[in-house]
């Protein structure tokens, strides 16, 4: 069967694990959410030097990400790694904001990750990978590619509303950026693209119109703007 890559870019909150979990669970592929290692290189950064890592991170770091199996059955959870021990949990915290802030800001560190996120492409091969600009540069060929978008508010009810029970984590949203709005355009002007504004429509309403455009993604230079 040909391979399924899916790419899910936009600002944070708009929705973009929700959807690519339930994507991921229908099309029984590999779900890689590229924040989660920015902020792992985060945390290992605030415990050994950036020389060390710089020279091994590869090795020293693992992002397994979350894996179904055609049927839908979980396979994998995502877990990351850091020489072996298992930080998912503690890359969350709050104090880790600024680093990563850093680590987003530095261009080599950016190419770093790029490489690991594209081993993982390549060994898992069917995909759903989500981010802030994963469409332009992780998954340029995607049979899909998706942006999702919506109104600040909703977005930091949203991220409140998810960390509730959470004192641990930074609830903080906030609109968009520049390079939302720049990535926003670039995704816009690609083939095989679609723009979801989430403002109002729930969970399964937005699976479904991701669904209906991919089984149309086929059809060459289409976009579509759903709202």
């Amino acid at each position: 069967m040909p391979r399924v890559s899916i790419s899910i870019d936009g600002p944070t909150a708009s929705g973009k694990t929700t959807l690519a979990t339930r994507l991921a669970q229908s099309l029984g592929l590999a779900f890689l959410d590229t924040g989660l290692t920015y902020r792992s290189l985060a945390y290992a950064l605030s415990r050994e030097p950036a020389e060390s890592l710089r020279t091994r991170l590869h090795s020293a770091l693992e992002h397994r990400p979350v894996v179904y199996d055609r049927s839908g059955e979980l396979v994998q959870d995502h877990a990351i790694l850091l020489h072996g021990e298992d930080i998912t949990e503690d890359i969350w915290d709050m104090s880790l904001d600024g680093g990563l802030k850093a680590v987003a800001g530095d261009s080599a560190w950016r190419e770093e990750i790029l490489r690991m996120h594209q081993a993982i492409v390549e060994k898992h091969g069917d995909v759903v990978a989500v981010g802030r600009d994963v469409a332009m540069t992780l998954l340029p060929a995607a049979r899909l590619r998706i942006y999702l978008t919506a109104s600040l508010a909703v977005r930091r009810e949203r991220r409140r509303a998810q960390y509730r029970d959470r004192s641990d984590r930074s609830t903080a949203v906030g609109p968009p950026t520049q390079r939302d709005e720049e990535n926003r355009a670039a995704v816009r002007s690609l083939p095989d693209s679609i723009e979801i504004d989430t403002t109002y429509l729930p969970a399964p309403a937005v699976s479904t119109c991701a669904l209906n455009r991919l089984t149309n993604a086929s059809a060459p230079g289409t976009q579509r703007k759903v709202r």
